[in-house]
């Protein structure tokens, strides 16, 4: 369930990585004058300038059983670098996708799990459509563009329904976009007939002084990670930090603060591999 929320999420926020730029010509007023193509010109334009976030997001699990409320915190960094750390009901418990690698943080458990994205078919097409471009998404989904009524905060949004149903976790995702930079300020995920979550989005801020610390996992002693099934190693007394990656942060001559990704640090010259 929160997979499905991450990965619309990611979709979504780094929707314009490589689309091609909007031209001028590019109007995209209403629905009924935008195509699914011209929509995304025009999302590439509102949104080439966003490098990083940081929001809220409070969330309700439904099922014919029950109700369950959450919420935390989303941190993204351009490109392809996602965290979503919930504060409740289980606190800590982290969901990292960076690159083509997701992690999944269990405090209360002590363990880490690590999945390769591009070997799991259904979430495949979901992360790499927007990353790379429309028409690998409508290969697996139907896209379609829909009004809403949330103005002023925002007019429309994309709906996405797998073409194979059974095939994929979900029936239905819908994102509502705000007009200003077409951010997601909803996302609304149809499982099935008694199943669906519901995601609201708020606080957003845009190309701040980011903490590297929000960007990564940090895993105390004893914490188990699994990779493809397998224990691969328990953590030792000093911690570790996952991905093994740094961020910076610099100021552009527009005043914007740019968060770029930092090779990871080469070992000392006679250290051991």
């Amino acid at each position: 369930m929160t997979w499905a929320f991450a990965l619309a999420a990611v979709a979504v926020f780094a929707a314009n990585d490589t689309l091609p730029a909007a031209t001028d010509a590019t109007v995209c007023q209403t629905t009924t004058n935008c195509s699914v193509d011209a929509f995304f010109a025009d999302f590439t334009k509102k949104r080439d300038a966003i490098h990083s976030l940081e929001a809220r997001f409070a969330q309700k699990n439904i099922s014919a059983e029950e109700t369950v409320d959450s919420g935390g915190s989303i941190v993204y960094v351009k490109p392809q670098h996602i965290v979503l750390r919930y504060a409740r009901p289980d606190a800590g418990t982290t969901y990292l996708i960076h690159g083509r690698r997701a992690y999944e943080y269990e405090p209360d458990i002590k363990q880490l799990q690590i999945y390769k994205l591009e070997e799991n078919p259904q979430t495949q097409i979901f992360f790499l459509g927007f990353d790379d471009n429309t028409q690998a998404l409508r290969e697996g989904y139907d896209v379609s563009i829909f009004e809403t009524n949330d103005k002023p905060i925002g007019s429309r949004g994309i709906s996405l329904r797998p073409k194979n149903a059974e095939s994929s976790h979900f029936r239905e995702v819908k994102l509502y976009l705000r007009d200003s930079d077409y951010l997601p300020y909803r996302i609304h995920i149809q499982n099935d007939d008694e199943s669906e979550v519901e995601t609201s989005i708020t606080d957003f801020a845009i190309n701040g002084k980011l903490d590297p610390d929000k960007t990564r996992i940090h895993l105390p002693e004893g914490t188990k990670i699994i990779d493809n099934d397998e224990v691969v190693e328990t953590v030792g007394r000093n911690g570790k930090i996952v991905p093994e990656q740094f961020v910076k942060s610099r100021q552009t001559v527009e005043n914007v603060v740019v968060v770029e990704p930092l090779a990871e640090p080469k070992p000392a010259e006679g250290a051991a591999h």
